[in-house]
């Protein structure tokens, strides 16, 4: 009994000390994004309500990113106040061990990695297209944006990579469904040009791409080059693609849900292009939120290494330098990710591995 009353105090503080720091937080990141956006706000002179309801919308986001500073802050900060109270000698000196002492702090924290997976899936993703909606149709004053403009189609100078195709259009009628102003070149080994197709338009259907009215150039480059070229009313050409291919995707991980990223994953497969760059971005909205539970175990062992020698000031110094720490190694991961040089899944997750090596190691002896 004893024990699970400590273990509420203990829950209790941190929880305190959470709510503040992610107040703190949310509200500096406010105050910045403000400021770096304060030109986009005035240009257009907007009711100062859409303003306020821009930060309604990107909030959800705001929680979503400052949660692990937040959590490794509410850690250290706990387990500072109870060393100068000296309640974690008491503790030990009861003979109860720290790891269960703790463990409802580590419950908490995968707790709160899950809800950090919703938030930013389930949530954030709906509140910041939102969000992006009110900054262009009510404070850059955009009457023509609507919420489908988000995910807008690609409707002039289209080029797509689909397997050994590359497609080429110069517009595209969604009322029809047909791209217009059509060439295909198709390559052979070695990324050598086989064939190219040019044609006024061309639909989808079938699993097929059906062009009409076109011209078919030949190319073989043997012993002598050789080039011949036929017109041509109607040919279809075994490109499996539909309109989907043409949503422009070109949005930061924030719009984008694990389910919109699946998939997109989808179609990179089919077309065999930009796969890396889309699973890496699928990855990274599974990693980042497990970073909360890894920052709870470095901030327990941190915590009690500091004993009584960690003050407000030590703690919030600990706290950034572990937090830029992470994020200098998840960019360069992601970015190592993204480029094909580094395999997707260890790109997403190299950082929260590293950080979890590290917190396991502290772990070890904090009895």
């Amino acid at each position: 009994m004893k024990i699970k009353i400590l273990q509420r105090y203990l829950l209790a503080e941190f929880f305190k000390y959470l709510i503040v720091a992610l107040l703190s937080l949310a509200a500096f990141y406010v105050v910045v994004d403000f400021i770096s956006n304060i030109g986009a706000f005035t240009k257009h002179s907007p009711e100062i309500s859409y303003v306020i309801l821009y930060f309604l919308y990107k909030l959800p986001e705001i929680v979503y990113r400052v949660l692990p500073l937040s959590i490794l802050l509410s850690t250290l900060l706990t387990i500072t106040f109870l060393n100068k109270n000296n309640e974690i000698i008491t503790i030990k000196s009861s003979g109860l061990s720290m790891l269960r002492f703790f463990m409802p702090l580590i419950l908490a924290g995968i707790i709160v990695s899950i809800s950090a997976f919703f938030l930013s899936n389930f949530i954030a993703v709906k509140t910041n297209i939102l969000r992006r909606f009110v900054m262009q149709r009510y404070i850059n004053k955009n009457t023509s944006y609507k919420i489908s403009s988000v995910y807008r189609y690609r409707t002039k100078d289209i080029m797509i990579h689909y397997k050994n195709y590359i497609i080429t259009a110069k517009s595209l009628d969604l009322s029809k469904n047909i791209i217009k102003g059509v060439n295909i070149y198709v390559f052979g080994n070695h990324f050598i040009l086989n064939k190219r197709y040019i044609a006024e338009e061309g639909y989808f259907k079938d699993k097929n791409l059906n062009l009409i009215n076109g011209q078919l150039d030949e190319f073989k480059f043997q012993n002598k080059s050789k080039f011949s070229e036929k017109f041509f009313k109607n040919v279809e050409i075994p490109i499996n693609l539909n309109l989907n291919f043409f949503k422009s995707y070109n949005l930061r991980p924030e719009f984008l849900s694990i389910i919109s990223l699946s998939k997109m994953l989808a179609v990179a497969k089919k077309t065999e292009s930009g796969f890396n760059y889309i699973l890496t971005g699928f990855y990274s909205k599974l990693s980042f939120p497990i970073i909360n539970l890894i920052l709870i175990l470095i901030g327990i062992s941190v915590g009690l290494l500091l004993e009584k020698k960690g003050g407000a000031p030590i703690v919030i110094g600990i706290s950034i330098a572990f937090a830029f720490t992470w994020w200098i190694i998840n960019s360069i991961a992601l970015s190592l990710g993204e480029s094909s040089q580094l395999n997707p899944l260890l790109a997403a997750f190299m950082a929260d591995i590293i950080f979890l090596l590290f917190g396991i190691y502290l772990m070890a002896d904090i009895d």
